[in-house]
Formats: C-alpha cells, structure tokens, sequence
C-alpha cells in the first residue's frame, strides 16, 4: 500500500511560506526583499558618480545591482501571472545571482575582517567626506593608544552578531530561492490550485471557498420545523407541504416549491405562545 501525503504536507515541493502564509504571497515577499536589496544597489551607484569615491568590487557590484532591477520586474511580472515556465527560468536566474552574490559578500568579508584596522581612527573616502569630518569640529581627550584598544573592544563585541547576520541572510536567500523552484514546480504539476488557498493550521479541505457554499439548508430546516409546530389546543396546524416528496429528494425541486410557498405570519399571544396563521400573497 502506498502512502500519498496530501500537497500542503509534503516536504518538498514547498507549499506554504513559513507556515504562516500561502505560497504564491511567500514569494512575492521573497521578491520584494531581493527589490529592496537591489534598489540599494543603485544608491551606492549614485553616491560612486557623485564623488563618494569607491572600489572597482563597489562599482561593479552596484552596477550588477541595476541590471538585476530589471531581471526582478520581469520575474515579478511571470509570477503575478502565474506562467510556469517564465517562472522557472526566473528561478534560475535567482540561483545564479545568489551564487555571485556569494562571491561579493566573501570579498567583502575578508576585506572587513582581514585588511581593514579596527583601531578607531576616522577614516575618508572622498574630498566630502573630509570635508563634514572637519566641519563637525569632533574631539576626543583620549589618546591613541587608548582609541584603538577601546576600538578592538568593541570590534570584538560586534564581529560575532556581524557573522550571525551574514550567515542567516545566506541561508534566507537559499530559501527564497527554494520557494521560487516549488512555485514553478507547482505550477508545471498543475498542483497550485490544490495549496492556493493554504492557511495555517485549518481543517478546512484544500480549495474550500466559503463563498461556494449555500445556506439553504439552514432555511429548510427553519420551514421544516415551523409545518411541525401545535397550536395550545392540542390540534395540529395543518399546512400545504411546500416542498413536496419530489422537492426533498433534490435541491433545486425543493427551490422552486418553495419560491410558491405564501409568506407565513407569526403572531405572539400575551402568555408567550406562538400561534401560526396563511396570509395571501
């Protein structure tokens, strides 16, 4: 015997984000974080070209970044759409761009933690830069060796978290990019409909929509019991049945008995007693 997990169960593909939300909503997040990441890209661009200075890595890392704006309006687009195979070269190109932005982080890395001297001292970039140091007028009564002990202090408190943050980003943008494949990989299954309307811990059966469902059966219910109801004497109100046998075997015989059925009055006498009464249409 076989065992078949239903969609929203399985490890893989993904079918929910977080297990907090669905996943097409997942990967537009997903989306709109790479966006704000790349948009920044694009401000260090500007500050590059108007004086802040910068290294070759700088430069071509920002101008990546304005190439990779325009990959992300596309796949945005494939997603809103729901097209499968855009989709799934989108998340290629999502993979691949995690791969050199791998590569720039570690650079990064090993200029920050390797070459570059925590010792306190306030350094400049460009002619502006210099240029607010000096005009802030900033002093400090301490000397130089007391700076850089206090500075390596510091450096030692905060390398840790700085780590902890790089690592965890990593791993948020592997994530990001599984999403993007089980998205596509739903979608060329024909297996989305069945997670679209996911939502955290429901019974409800995948694909439940509310706004399918009727409440006739409520009404019947109510017209049911009212035929069934005594008068105070002990007799029995004898009513026309609405619905007839034909009406109780299917719904829709049971709609149209009851659209001919004459509105019903219910009169209330002063001891609390309810006494049934036909008026005509």
């Amino acid at each position: 015997m076989k065992l078949i997990l239903r969609p929203e169960w399985r490890l893989w593909p993904i079918s929910n984000f977080f297990g907090l939300l669905d996943l097409k909503t997942g990967v537009v997040i997903a989306l709109l974080f790479a966006l704000f990441n790349k948009a920044a890209g694009v401000y260090g661009l500007i500050s590059v070209l108007t004086g802040a200075g910068g290294s070759f890595a700088q430069l071509s890392l920002y101008l990546y970044s304005l190439l990779g704006l325009v990959a992300l309006g596309w796949g945005l687009n494939a997603v809103k759409e729901e097209n499968a195979q855009q989709t799934l070269y989108f998340a290629h190109l999502f993979f691949v761009d995690h791969m050199f932005s791998t590569g720039w982080t570690l650079f990064f890395a090993v200029v920050w933690w390797v070459y570059t001297p925590h010792d306190g001292r306030r350094v400049t970039n460009s002619p502006a830069q210099e240029a607010i140091r000096v005009g802030a007028g900033v002093n400090h009564t301490m000397s130089e060796v007391q700076l850089a002990a206090e500075a390596n202090i510091l450096w030692n408190e905060e390398k840790g978290v700085a780590a902890v943050v790089i690592v965890l980003s990593w791993l948020a943008k592997v994530y990001f990019a599984l999403l993007l494949y089980s998205y596509a990989t739903h979608l060329r299954r024909g297996t989305f409909n069945a997670i679209r309307n996911w939502r955290p811990s429901s019974s409800v059966p995948a694909g439940y929509d509310p706004a399918h469902m009727d409440d006739d059966d409520d009404d019947d219910e109510f017209y049911m019991s009212s035929l069934g109801t005594h008068h105070p004497n002990g007799t029995c109100a004898h009513f026309p049945d609405p619905v007839g046998e034909q009406g109780r075997n299917g719904r829709h015989s049971a709609k149209q008995s009851r659209s001919s059925l004459a509105k019903i009055t219910i009169p209330v006498q002063g001891n609390g007693e309810v006494l049934f009464e036909e008026s005509a249409r």
